[in-house]
């Protein structure tokens, strides 16, 4: 089938041989697509070449129904070849299966940064390459043929040629059959099988190189290497190495086509035209129903097979659509481990692009009209809920802003709320990843922290969409209860965040207003990329951190916004579920002290006046930045409100404990401003004025009883100097602290903080008979000691 290299071996390298020199591959290059291949012979050249901007919708698609026929065609071209050849026997089967299996060995080089049109920068660094290079995107269409040529690897139009070709030959593969596919046939060491699995061999896996190592003796030892392996299994797996090298680079480089026609659309007409056209071209195939209904059958056959991987017990039931209790587990099973990492983050991907690119106000993509809705809800929320399984949080983050996306869909929207499966799992797995993003890393500390914030939005979105049902509230409180350690760290990270994005929004606003004021508006432009720093650049080269840093009306409105989102999260779960707050004192504590106290502090105590107008009469910039304070007071008011509702006595306590942020002014500043407004309902209002008074009486009475007593230094903590509630013995080091600090410490450090070694909640010994004699000495001498839930 290939001219001059009857059974050569398939080397990376190969693909444009393939293409140019192979029967087949001179079947299959017909395509509208590669225009700098063609040149003014192109489709493009010939039909998308001028005037876009002024073309009906109607007379676009009239031409791409063309395209499409003319495509098709192709495909039952090579098909009428196919087909026989698959039918000859084994010999011509498996010459068919190696032709395909070496055009993706042969262009496996296209995935690699280097060869993809964006050079591995996604639309943005396409775009910045658009803009600040002498190349224009007619010659960086021309560099991709050249480097076609010179890597040796297909062009865009073969490889979605032949990416389709393959989904034909899947397509008779039902779901029932996902359990006959081989989760180990990447262990497989047969000729044949080598070609097909070609470089998976190098792709990292999900598991590590000795549990890979480990779960091949262990599938000999099953036996399941011994017999022969079947043509659907050879298939499937091509067609997933096929949708990782031929497909995904191409949706891509469309993707990229597209982000710059609308960046373009005012600033360079003729770049507009080129890459609209070229995206045209791209949609003719890419977007054809055709197509998007033979890719959602393979990805639903991929979804079932890697959820059967992962639950090898339950394969049968996720192929028949009945799967009961949960996707949520720490077990690992050997069949997942060796399955490659790259099948999870390209179903992502793919589906992240087809939403992108897809217009506002049409709709979804209709590739998710041929997904299977409970497939992908399922596949979402074990992507979201298991470290174990999916160690990279990035592609967990990507999982929670799909599964956001999805919920605006009635029949998504409608499984997420009645499943019985997702309602107990997706709360939870949007803690784990809203912890797990925590982790991401990239070169300097703003830039972690903005990938980290913009991971975590869709995570709170999602909060707040499930939070009020029934449901989905019961598991967050089972979630609390059954995994507590994991709850407190999720509480405590968004407390963090609220107060940080506020504070640092804040602070750039007052930075902003300060430069306006002395005439130095400049500062306020964002740099040329040229005059950024090389210490400021990431590994790619772009300017992220400066780009943040250095744009602060930009940077102040991104920071509101996200600050505003994190305590509408907050919000959310105090007023649906204020005991999971409540039940641990030093949660309790991090969400009054360091949280509402501070931001409430912020807004109406004695620093407000930073926050006011620059000049009487002139227009407030709160629009501008996104600042809406009547709106975060308003929220504070009500948070405090909901938690007392649950334990008064232990909320009013734990504030008059606040030394930093407590003070009765700025609560009663806060009654009047929210009753001038009228900000709030009656009822609301009168509960927290009531509230309020409670507070500054206890306070009042606290401080007459401190103050004519003597506490034993036994009785504070080491760190806070406060009367311990729970003193607990860290055995690390043999240090007294109360339980609250301490469990805060761990929730962020997970170590002794006197020697730094390591420690957890479960190692704290409770000190029984010191805690009765605080007691004793706070009873007799009137003071208010608070409790601890567990």
């Amino acid at each position: 089938m290939m001219a001059g290299a009857s059974g050569a071996v398939p080397q990376p390298g190969m693909g444009w041989r393939l293409q140019s020199e192979s029967l087949f591959g001179w079947i299959l290059s017909p395509t509208c697509i590669d225009t700098a291949l063609y040149k003014e012979q192109s489709a493009r050249s010939v039909h998308f070449s001028r005037g876009l901007a002024s073309r009906s919708r109607a007379s676009v698609e009239s031409v791409q129904r063309l395209l499409r026929d003319t495509v098709q065609e192709v495909l039952r071209q090579g098909s009428s070849i196919v087909a026989p050849l698959l039918r000859a026997g084994e010999a011509s089967r498996n010459a068919v299966v190696g032709w395909f299996a070496a055009l993706v060995t042969g262009s496996q080089a296209r995935t690699k940064s280097a060869n993809m049109m964006d050079q591995g920068q996604g639309p943005q660094g396409f775009l910045s390459m658009l803009e600040n290079a002498p190349v224009p995107l007619e010659m960086q269409m021309q560099m991709q043929i050249m480097k076609a040529q010179t890597s040796g690897f297909a062009t865009s139009g073969l490889c979605v040629n032949s990416f389709w070709a393959i989904l034909e030959l899947v397509k008779p593969i039902k779901l029932p059959q996902v359990t006959t596919l081989e989760p180990f046939y990447l262990l497989r060491e047969g000729p044949h099988d080598k070609e097909v699995i070609g470089g998976f061999l190098e792709e990292p896996r999900f598991g590590e190189t000795s549990e890979v190592e480990a779960t091949k003796e262990y599938a000999t030892s099953k036996g399941h290497l011994k017999d022969p392996s079947k043509f659907p299994a050879q298939i499937f797996w091509l067609a997933i190495r096929a949708f990782h090298v031929l497909c995904v680079p191409v949706m891509k480089e469309n993707l990229c086509m597209v982000a710059a026609a609308g960046f373009f659309q005012q600033k360079n007409p003729a770049v507009m035209e080129t890459a609209l056209g070229e995206h045209l071209v791209y949609e003719a195939i890419l977007g054809s129903s055709a197509f998007l209904g033979d890719l959602g059958t393979f990805l639903n056959l991929v979804m079932a097979f890697c959820l059967g991987a992962a639950f090898p017990e339950k394969a049968a039931e996720f192929a028949a659509g009945k799967v009961l209790g949960s996707v949520l587990t720490e077990e690992v099973s050997p069949q997942w481990l060796v399955l490659p990492s790259c099948i999870l983050e390209d179903i992502v991907e793919v589906l992240e692009i087809v939403t992108s690119i897809q217009p506002p106000g049409k709709g979804p993509s209709e590739l998710f009209l041929h997904l299977d809705a409970q497939l992908l809800l399922l596949l979402v929320t074990f992507i979201l809920g298991n470290g174990q399984h999916v160690k990279n949080p990035n592609l967990r983050g990507k999982a929670a802003t799909l599964l956001k996306g999805l919920t605006a869909n009635s029949n998504y929207r409608h499984l997420v709320e009645n499943s019985p499966v997702l309602a107990n799992d997706i709360v939870p797995g949007c803690i784990r990843v809203f912890t797990a993003v925590e982790k991401t890393k990239q070169s300097f500390y703003d830039i972690r922290m903005q990938l980290k914030y913009q991971l975590r939005i869709p995570i709170m979105e999602l909060f707040e969409r499930v939070l009020p049902l029934e449901a989905h509230k019961k598991a967050l409180k089972s979630f609390a209860t059954e995994n507590p350690d994991e709850f407190l760290k999720f509480l405590n990270n968004l407390m963090n965040d609220a107060t940080m994005q506020l504070e640092e929004g804040m602070d750039t606003l007052i930075e902003i207003r300060r430069l306006m004021r002395e005439g130095k508006e400049a500062e306020l432009t964002r740099p040329a990329a040229s005059s950024v720093a090389e210490d400021e650049q990431t590994g790619e080269g772009t300017d992220l951190y400066a780009r943040s840093r250095a744009d602060p009306k930009a940077h102040c409105k991104q920071y509101m916004q996200m600050g505003h989102r994190t305590i509408s999260t907050l919000w959310s779960i105090s007023r649906e579920a204020p005991m999971v707050i409540i039940t641990k004192l030093n949660v309790l504590q991090q969400m009054l002290h360091n949280c509402l106290n501070s931001c409430l502090d912020r807004l109406v105590g004695p620093r407000c006046l930073e926050l006011k107008a620059p000049q009487k009469g002139q227009v407030s910039d709160f629009e501008e930045y996104s600042f809406k304070p009547k709106e975060l007071l308003q929220m504070i008011a009500e948070m405090y409100v909901f938690v007392a509702r649950a334990d008064k006595e232990k909320v009013q306590k734990t504030i008059t404990e606040d030394g930093r942020s407590y003070r009765p002014k700025t609560f009663q500043k806060a009654v009047s401003i929210l009753r001038r407004e009228q900000m709030i309902s009656a009822d609301m209002l009168q509960e927290f004025s009531t509230f309020v008074q409670e507070l500054n009486d206890l306070a009042e009475s606290q401080e007459a009883a401190l103050a004519n007593v003597t506490v034993p230094d036994d009785f504070l903590d080491p760190i806070m100097s406060e009367i311990m509630v729970d003193p607990v013995l860290l055995p690390t080091s043999n240090t007294i602290m109360d339980r609250k600090v301490i469990e805060r410490h761990i929730m962020s450090n997970d170590d002794d903080p006197f020697n730094r070694k390591p420690l957890a909640v479960k190692d704290l010994l409770p000190q029984t008979e010191l805690r009765d004699k605080i007691v004793d000495f706070c009873k007799q001498h009137g003071i208010v000691m608070g409790n601890e839930s567990d």
